[in-house]
């Protein structure tokens, strides 16, 4: 996968907020709050010591696959695949070698709007190990040779693509085209094409200190400070975004299957409305995020499951509400993976589901207890932590404390979630296929 963070997430892990302070049994969570320092040249410091035993340090920059164009699609992954090697300064096996020495782990995740180098230690390790996490980051060699040899990498990771990941991608790409719908994987055509110029222009454009994060879990803001002032990065703003438009289009990949893998959306809320996110966010809880509870299906409590399961004629079939949120723009939806001889009246029973979603009071006190459970949970691990106030800091320049969210997700109404239903049965859909699609219905045929 090119990103840790789950396709189906509410927009509460972010911790995108503004609103009222929590209610005392929620207070604990002022705990995780993080402290922030803004350097003259805009990098954003942010850290939580919670006196864990793994340090964990970010490097987050605004430079996902939204940001690509046409010349370099396909970096963002690239980039992924090569990180770690050759730097300006050390040597792949000098990285690896030190690394391993320490015992400490490196990672690399991309997203559709960010790109994280993340570093985990112990404690006392932590410290010697924070060169080669600004090396990495920082100081780029893409020589030819090594990108080469990384090839295989790429080609092999694109053929363990699941249908329903690349369903999920093929959606963005019918919905906004171009920005939000550039894929999160490199296109065949383009393997092999990326090269040292192209990958090292990508990084100067994008790679600037202010698009940049550095962010930490279980370490000291004064360790950290000094550390992202020694980055040597450029200070310059860097390129826009595309600004999304939503488009009501479909995108179809028949292959050799049994089954079916169908994501469909209509628009949903960007974060730049924290209310509206936190609203879409209760709705998606509404509507069926999924399980709570291990090893069912979910369907007690999800219209989406339960239409799914009607449709099924006694095959076994899956189906979830989808939400996600980006910095301005949002997807609102379901996903739904059924064998392909009842794929079609599947996928017509749910969409009927979510131009119907009823939205009553027990059900939003169930959305928000959920929601409340989710971020609490995801913060309570270093690493959803550190991608969460990591997110939030490279979007958006600051961390807002828990207590806000919780806050927020308190102030939201029956009111607010059925409006947000409302604007979902009138809204223009966009769809993608993947997978034995001979019974399932195009978009002009969906009500």
């Amino acid at each position: 996968m090119a990103s840790k963070t789950p396709l189906l997430r509410a927009i509460a892990q972010r911790q995108y907020a503004a609103g009222q302070a929590a209610a005392k049994p929620l207070q604990a969570a002022a705990s995780q709050d993080a402290k922030t320092t803004v350097l003259p040249n805009k990098l954003v410091v942010a850290s939580v010591e919670n006196n864990s035993p793994l340090s964990r340090v970010s490097v987050f920059f605004r430079a996902g696959s939204r940001f690509e164009s046409t010349e370099n699609l396909g970096a963002a992954h690239f980039l992924r695949i090569v990180a770690g090697l050759a730097t300006r300064g050390a040597s792949h096996f000098s990285i690896t070698r030190n690394l391993q020495q320490l015992g400490a782990n490196l990672t690399c995740q991309v997203g559709r709007e960010h790109i994280a180098y993340t570093l985990e230690a112990t404690n006392d390790t932590i410290e010697p190990t924070l060169n080669f996490l600004l090396e990495i980051a920082s100081k780029q060699a893409f020589k030819p040779w090594e990108l080469s040899d990384a090839v295989p990498r790429l080609r092999y990771e694109l053929a363990g693509l699941s249908a329903p990941a690349k369903a999920v991608d093929l959606l963005h790409q019918a919905a906004f085209r171009s920005g939000l719908g550039n894929s999160l994987y490199v296109a065949k055509r383009n393997i092999g094409k990326l090269s040292s110029e192209t990958m090292q222009h990508f990084v100067n454009q994008h790679f600037t200190s202010a698009r940049c994060a550095v962010v930490g879990v279980g370490v000291d803001q004064e360790l950290l400070v000094p550390a992202a002032q020694s980055l040597a990065l450029d200070s310059a703003n860097g390129p826009a975004a595309i600004k999304p438009t939503f488009y009501a289009s479909e995108l179809r990949r028949d292959i050799a299957s049994n089954s079916a893998f169908v994501a469909i959306a209509t628009q949903g809320a960007s974060v730049s409305n924290a209310k509206d996110a936190v609203t879409f966010a209760l709705l998606h809880k509404v509507a069926g995020a999924g399980p709570s509870v291990k090893w069912s299906n979910g369907a007690a409590t999800s219209p989406v499951a339960k239409a799914a399961a009607a449709a099924a004629e006694n095959e076994v079939i899956a189906a979830s509400a989808f939400n996600t949120s980006y910095s301005d723009a949002g997807l609102f939806g379901a996903v739904v993976a059924a064998p392909s001889n009842v794929a079609g009246k599947a996928v017509e029973a749910v969409v009927r589901s979510l131009r119907s979603l009823s939205v009553s009071d027990a059900d939003v006190k169930r959305a928000k207890s959920q929601l409340k459970a989710q971020l609490l949970q995801e913060t309570e691990t270093g690493s959803g932590l550190i991608e969460s106030i990591g997110l939030e800091a490279v979007l958006r320049g600051s961390v807002a404390p828990s207590s806000q969210v919780l806050g927020l997700i308190d102030s939201v109404s029956t009111a607010d979630v059925a409006a947000a239903a409302k604007k979902v049965s009138s809204g223009k859909l966009a769809m993608a296929a993947v997978g034995n699609l001979s019974q399932v219905p195009y978009l002009d045929q969906l009500k």
